[in-house]
């Protein structure tokens, strides 16, 4: 399920929306986008007919809602579709480019690169440091288990996992990167290659 929105778009490298199927992998890329230097939203407004650069698009699994492509596809000049071909899905976006899910970050991000033209690198990120014990608390976490689980995958007490994350955030303060809960974290693990792409949907059910 896709969300409608009215939202304030900043200035940025470009201004990105995600047409995906409302899950943690449409998140996950607009973590990576936005780690990019991007305006990157999953959530997505009719109006005006240009409002973005670019628009990720993943198609639905149980076919386009009506209406929803027609709106998807007049809020932005170009879109990138994430899968395999499909006619119903091409029928709606003719002059889109087409990736496969599982492609790699570096081919995503630079097909987002060329299709919105522009050349300047992102902002470098400070390194802040993490223990091997804090880095495991933010993969595991950031990935979507609870302080609970990620306390059983690492055979430590929930608080102990708390203070690992308390900790992680405070170090990402003070290298000058916020880091506000889940999706804060989410977005400097995938600034600093913690977890994979999140394109490749398989990296994250291991399918």
């Amino acid at each position: 399920m896709c969300w409608l929105f009215t939202e304030k778009l900043s200035s940025s490298r470009g201004r990105i929306a995600i047409a995906g199927r409302g899950d943690f992998v449409d998140d996950a890329i607009s973590a990576l986008l936005a780690a990019q230097g991007f305006h990157a939203t999953t959530r997505i407004s009719a109006e005006p007919a240009s409002r973005y650069d670019l628009i990720v698009v993943r198609p639905p699994e149980s076919g386009w809602k009506s209406g929803f492509a027609t709106t998807v596809a007049a809020a932005a000049p170009r879109h990138l579709v994430l899968g395999q071909p499909d006619p119903a899905t091409i029928a709606r976006f003719p002059a889109a480019r087409w990736l496969a899910s599982d492609v790699d970050r570096t081919t995503f991000v630079n097909s987002v690169i060329e299709l919105i033209g522009i050349s300047s690198p992102p902002l470098a990120r400070r390194d802040p440091a993490l223990s091997a014990r804090e880095r495991a608390a933010v993969i595991h976490y950031s990935l979507g288990m609870t302080v609970r689980q990620v306390a059983e995958e690492l055979g430590v007490a929930p608080t102990t996992v708390s203070t690992h994350l308390d900790r992680a955030r405070a170090k990402y303060v003070a290298a000058g990167r916020g880091a506000e809960g889940k999706i804060g974290l989410l977005r400097c693990a995938l600034e600093d290659g913690l977890i994979p792409c999140p394109c490749n949907r398989s990296a994250f059910t291991g399918e």
